[in-house]
């Protein structure tokens, strides 16, 4: 069964989607539609968006599900008189924190993305570009500037894990896809390997590996199963001569990855 889902924020619409795609994840009998609506700051934009949520509601068998994160109440009660069903992120947390601590929320828009957070937003763009710099071993100099280094065979996940990393937790992130060269040498190269401490090696399945290389060169050497076997091999053995223990990626999202790999880090840093 489908049914259409509307994600409404007065800023970017980012937490909307987090929260609301987490609780969807838990039906996996429905498709869900989804359709974002970002920056409905306004009374007038509350409105519009209503009347057309409510033309698409007309006729349908499952009812629309609109997951908001309205900070400004008045909005908020624009947006509720919906034809859908309507989650307000915040409504349930805000006035139980307020009476926690003692104060009054201030219900303003756009307060999480703005530049209150300014120092964080520059950390993050600067971990962006630096990553997007060091992809696939663009770049093996300024490796001394990574916090994290992931090693790993190539098409296993490195450079999305990577950009999230940079995106969501301001860590500069950078990559390496081991070469013929390596397996070649037996040895990873040495301006990589100066930075044992920030290697995060990856491993994965053949037949994960497969599937996945099959999408982008089908029926290839490079695809077929005898190479991605004998490559993630050669990969465990230099991982093993060098001490390294890997995660294996073969059935972990780019989400799930990263917070294993944010785990690491930091427990890397309080070690320093």
């Amino acid at each position: 069964m489908n049914c259409d889902v509307f994600f409404i924020s007065e800023s970017t619409g980012i937490t909307a989607d987090e929260l609301g795609s987490s609780l969807l994840s838990q039906f996996p009998q429905f498709s869900f539609t989804k359709r974002y609506h970002p920056f409905i700051d306004t009374i007038e934009k509350a409105e519009i968006l209503v009347e057309q949520i409510n033309e698409i509601a007309e006729g349908q068998s499952v009812k629309p599900l609109v997951f908001a994160t309205m900070a400004n109440k008045q909005i908020n009660k624009v947006l509720s008189g919906v034809a859908a069903n309507y989650y307000e992120l915040f409504d349930n947390y805000l006035d139980k924190i307020a009476d926690n601590l003692g104060v009054v929320p201030r219900r303003e828009s756009g307060l999480m993305h703005g530049l209150v957070n300014e120092l964080q937003y520059d950390a993050r763009i600067d971990a962006v570009n630096y990553t997007l710099a060091h992809d696939d071993a663009m770049v093996l100099k300024g490796l001394d500037e990574a916090d994290v280094i992931m090693v790993g065979v190539s098409r296993s996940g490195k450079t999305p894990t990577c950009l999230y990393l940079a995106l969501k937790y301001g860590i500069k992130a950078a990559n390496y896809p081991l070469t013929s060269d390596d397996f070649e040498r037996h040895a990873f190269p040495k301006e990589i390997l100066k930075y044992k401490e920030k290697l995060i090696v990856t491993t994965i399945s053949p037949q994960r590996l497969h599937h996945i290389r099959e999408k982008r060169r089908p029926n290839s050497r490079y695809a077929s199963m005898p190479i991605c076997a004998s490559e993630i091999k050669m990969a465990m053995d230099l991982y093993d001569r060098h001490g390294l223990v890997p995660l294996d990626v073969t059935s972990q999202s780019v989400e799930e990855l990263a917070t294993q790999i944010v785990r690491i880090y930091r427990l890397s840093k309080s070690v320093d």
